[in-house]
C-alpha cells in the first residue's frame, strides 16, 4: 500500500495517459504478488501427509539380545544430524549428515541400549538429504514408534538466504525398542498463542509420544517428549498436561518420562526465567530423576546436555517412578560429541520386586 501510494510520484514525470497505464500495470503486478503469496501459504503449510500416518508402528527383522534383568534406556535429540549448524542460516554439506550418521550407528552399537528415544529426527526431509534417519539407525531394533511432528510442503526458515531454508518437511520423535510395543499413542501439545497465525501455521507440534511396552512379565509405559523451546507460557502449559499423563500411569505401572524439556533444573546455578515446569518434575511424589539434584550440583557442567560445542545447560532428562524402577547408574553420553547440538542422557535401571 505504501508503494502504491507513491506511484503518481513515480509517474509524475511522463505524460497522464502513460502515468495511468503504470499505475495500472504496478497495481496488477502488487495484486499478483499478493495472490502468490497466499498461494504460497497454503500450499507450504499444507501437510504432505494424512492424519493416520503421523503416527505409525515400525517392526524390523533384526536379532536383537536383551538381559534378563537391568535394562538401557538413553534420550537424544539428534538434531537431524546437523550438529551445531543445526537453525543457523546455512545449508550443510550432505558430507556432514553421512558422517553424523556413521557416528550416531556407530554410537548405537557400542552402547547395545534396550530403548531410545529420539527427537528431532527426519523421516525424508529436503533439509537432510532425505534420508529416513530412523530406518538408517533401526539395526539391532525390533520395534519403533514413529510420530511425525513437522509434516510440511515447504518451510522457509531459516528466513535468509533462501537457499538455507529446510524445504519440504518430514520429521518428528521415535521410540527404537528391543522389546514389543503393546501400544502407542501421539499427543500433540498445544502452541504458541502469542505467536502470529503464520508462525504457528509452518511451526512443528510439540509431542508426548506414549508407547507401552512388554518388557518380559513386566509392562513398561515410555513418556518420550519435546517441549516448547522458545515461549516459557507455552512450555509451563505443555508441562502440566505431560504431568497429567504422569498420573495416569505412575501409580499402577513402572514408567519412564524422558526427552528434552527446553528448561533447566530449577537448582540450575543460573536460571533465565523464574518457571515452574521441571519443578512439576522433581517434585512429584512419584518420580525420581536419573540424574539427582545432589550429583548434578556436585558438579554441575558434568550433566549440561546443551550445547556441544561448549555445553553450559541442562535441557535433556529421564525421570522415572521409584515405585516400580530401581536406577543403577546415569550420566550423560559425552562420546556423542557434536553429532547434534544436544548430548544424549542414559539410564541403567531394574524393575523393583
Amino acid at each position: 500500500l505504501l508503494f502504491y501510494q507513491y506511484i503518481p510520484l513515480i509517474c509524475s514525470g511522463y505524460p497522464s495517459h502513460f502515468g495511468l497505464h503504470m499505475r495500472s500495470y504496478l497495481l496488477y503486478f502488487l495484486l499478483f504478488l499478493v495472490v502468490l503469496l497466499v498461494v504460497f501459504y497454503i500450499w507450504g503449510s499444507s501437510n504432505r501427509m494424512s492424519n493416520e500416518k503421523l503416527h505409525t508402528l515400525l517392526s524390523y527383522d533384526n536379532p536383537s539380545k536383551v538381559a534378563a534383568d537391568t535394562f538401557s534406556i538413553m534420550t537424544y535429540n539428534l538434531g537431524y544430524l546437523s550438529g551445531m549448524t543445526n537453525n543457523l542460516p546455512v545449508k550443510p554439506p550432505e558430507s556432514l549428515f553421512q558422517d553424523n550418521l556413521l557416528k550416531t550407528q556407530q554410537l548405537l552399537n557400542a552402547r547395545q541400549m534396550d530403548i531410545v528415544g529420539f527427537q528431532e529426527i527426519d523421516y525424508g526431509a529436503s533439509r537432510s538429504y532425505k534420508v529416513d534417519q530412523l530406518q538408517a539407525l533401526s539395526g539391532g531394533y525390533t520395534q519403533a514408534v514413529a510420530s511425525i511432528n513437522w509434516d510440511k510442503n515447504y518451510v522457509p526458515f531459516p528466513y535468509w538466504p533462501p537457499q538455507a531454508h529446510f524445504g519440504s518437511m518430514h520429521s518428528g520423535q521415535a521410540v527404537l525398542t528391543k522389546f514389543p510395543v503393546k501400544d502407542s499413542r501421539r499427543i500433540v501439545l498445544v502452541k504458541p498463542e502469542a505467536a502470529p497465525f503464520y508462525y504457528n501455521a509452518f511451526y512443528l507440534d510439540r509431542l508426548i509420544q506414549v508407547v507401552e511396552l512388554q518388557v518380559g512379565s513386566r509392562e513398561l509405559v515410555v513418556l518420550n517428549v519435546h517441549l516448547e523451546a522458545f515461549d516459557q507460557e507455552t512450555r509451563e502449559a505443555q508441562a502440566e498436561v505431560l504431568v497429567q499423563w504422569v498420573d495416569s500411569f505412575a501409580s499402577e505401572k513402572p514408567l519412564i518420562v524422558m526427552g528434552d524439556f527446553n528448561a533447566r533444573p530449577p537448582f540450575a546455578s543460573e536460571q533465565l526465567f523464574d518457571e515452574k515446569s521441571m519443578k512439576l518434575f522433581y517434585e512429584h511424589p512419584l518420580l525420581k530423576p536419573a540424574i539427582s539434584q545432589q550429583n548434578y550440583q556436585k558438579s554441575e557442567s558434568s550433566y549440561f546436555t546443551f550445547d556441544t560445542a561448549q555445553p553450559y545447560e541442562k535441557l535433556d532428562y529421564i525421570f522415572y517412578n521409584h515405585r516400580f524402577i530401581k536406577a543403577i547408574s546415569a550420566h550423560v553420553v559425552t562420546e556423542a560429541a557434536d553429532i547434534s547440538d544436544h548430548l544424549p542422557v542414559y539410564l541403567n535401571f531394574t524393575f523393583v520386586d
